[in-house]
């Protein structure tokens, strides 16, 4: 059993540890040496249930740890981040780095900051980093494959197309028409045709409606889930952080 609210919020993901903690004075805002919440940690190890407990019994869903960072930085997956959202949790907020939740989760989570740009507006770019004037004059040759392969992916260009995409799969997950995975999965695929530097949105976008509307016609509609029923099975993707092993 976890002997603290951090590793029962987080890792073993223990709502009844949770509620035990709280209902014996422990506060849901409270920090570890490290910083970091019980908000956190739910939020990061995709934990719906204890998140949703903690908020309800007093939980500041835009609680900034010493880096400024919100639970909303944490999430992993677009419906943790609507879940967080749904809570309060703030899209614009600023960090003390200067970037907001979809500018800090771009190079790990692209679909999730393009998720979260659709409700703040922001550009997609990431900031280019300082010239150096001592640095040689860039090649104007043609990069090679494997440079391309790692350089920042460009989301930009079309941002109206990607952005339509990404309101058009958002509003389809409302509606019901597609499961939580499907959602995020979905998303996935547009930044991965964005970042191959083939953006035939609409065209992703269509191949997978009509996938949708045979297997309809072959068996029935596909089951919305909520956020909750998605958080089992995400329990055991974790980002690596450095507060992994706090409260240990």
């Amino acid at each position: 059993m976890a002997h603290n609210i951090w590793l029962a919020a987080g890792g073993e993901g223990n709502l009844d540890r949770v509620r035990q903690l709280i209902e014996q004075g422990t506060s849901p805002n409270s920090f570890d040496d490290n910083s970091y919440s019980p908000l956190h940690a739910a939020a990061s190890w995709a934990h719906a249930d204890i998140l949703r407990f903690l908020v309800q019994h007093g939980g500041d869903i835009n609680l900034a740890d010493s880096d400024g960072d919100t639970p909303l930085y944490v999430v992993e997956s677009v419906p943790m981040a609507r879940l967080v959202v749904e809570l309060g949790g703030d899209p614009h907020h600023v960090n003390a780095e200067g970037l907001t939740p979809a500018a800090a989760l771009q190079e790990e989570y692209p679909h999730i900051a393009l998720y979260l740009r659709t409700l703040t507006g922001e550009p997609s770019s990431a900031p280019s980093a300082p010239s150096d004037p001592t640095a040689p004059a860039p090649s104007t040759s043609t990069p090679s494959a494997s440079a391309s392969a790692s350089a920042q992916p460009n989301l930009d260009a079309p941002t109206d197309e990607l952005m339509q995409a990404v309101r058009g799969i958002m509003e389809r997950s409302e509606r019901g028409d597609l499961s939580e995975q499907e959602t995020d999965d979905l998303l996935r695929e547009v930044v991965e045709r964005a970042v191959g530097g083939q953006i035939e949105v609409g065209r992703a976008i269509g191949e997978q409606m009509s996938v949708e509307e045979e297997a309809a016609a072959a068996g029935g509609q596909t089951r919305a889930r909520t956020a909750d029923d998605l958080a089992g099975e995400q329990g055991s993707a974790k980002r690596t952080r450095d507060s992994d092993d706090v409260g240990r």
